[in-house]
């Protein structure tokens, strides 16, 4: 008889882009193995969200895609640090930028693919990132870490996606797109793509501390052995 209590988990080599559709996979096999009708996807320009609609058709899986104010861009001469040298998707499209002569390149989802994933059935949550925000601005001021970088780097001992899995089931919760009181899946990756899946009881922001009414981790599904090499020297440079 096979234990109810035993659950997997899928390993990537390495963090990445490269993992998307796999993480996808994961998601979908875990949801319906547990009966979760929602999944909430990180997307910043609507690239994995839009992989997900392919992948989730047929199914009842709610797609929730979560991408940021307008206004964060990469700065393209300004990617100098580990994620953009030891990640080979991360290094060809710093390359493409480069070649086609751009210096900036938003980050947000534009409001044509906005369109087209709502047409999908997909909602699209914007928010101010809970651990990215008015800190990061004064850190990249001011220098010196903020309160919340301590606690993602916490997060990043599991992965960088582990950051932006809590990162966007909170920013789903606060603009009311996802139930608090249930279950439900998060993926997310390492600034893009998808490579950590996780199964949150997600919160609000003004309850996530809360002893019972707080934010759980309750399974990790997909996640990659490699954590990435990153600094928190220079936090924010990138994202003028």
């Amino acid at each position: 008889m096979d234990d109810p209590n035993k659950k997997w988990i899928y390993y990537f080599d390495r963090p990445g882009p490269a993992n998307t559709l796999k993480t996808l996979e994961c998601c979908k096999s875990r949801a319906h193995e547990l009966g979760l009708k929602t999944v909430v996807i990180a997307s910043l320009r609507g690239d994995s969200a839009t992989k997900a609609v392919g992948l989730f058709r047929q199914t009842d899986i709610n797609i929730v895609a979560v991408t940021i104010p307008p206004g964060a861009h990469w700065v393209v001469d300004s990617l100098n640090n580990d994620l953009w040298k030891d990640i080979p998707e991360f290094r060809r499209q710093k390359e493409e930028w480069q070649k086609a002569g751009l210096r900036k390149v938003r980050m947000d989802m534009d409001e044509e693919t906005e369109k087209r994933l709502a047409s999908a059935g997909v909602k699209v949550v914007r928010g101010t990132i809970p651990f990215y925000g008015i800190g990061t601005s004064l850190t990249a001021r001011f220098k010196g870490m903020n309160f919340e970088q301590h606690f993602t780097e916490a997060l990043r001992l599991i992965s960088g996606g582990m950051i932006v899995c809590v990162e966007v089931a909170i920013m789903a919760a606060d603009a009311n797109a996802i139930p608090t009181d249930k279950e439900i899946l998060v993926a997310a990756g390492t600034s893009m793509g998808l490579d950590t899946a996780v199964v949150i009881k997600p919160s609000t922001s003004l309850t996530f501390a809360d002893p019972k009414a707080g934010l759980e981790i309750k399974e990790i599904v997909a996640v990659p052995r490699e954590k990435p090499k990153y600094s928190p020297e220079g936090v924010g440079e990138e994202y003028r």
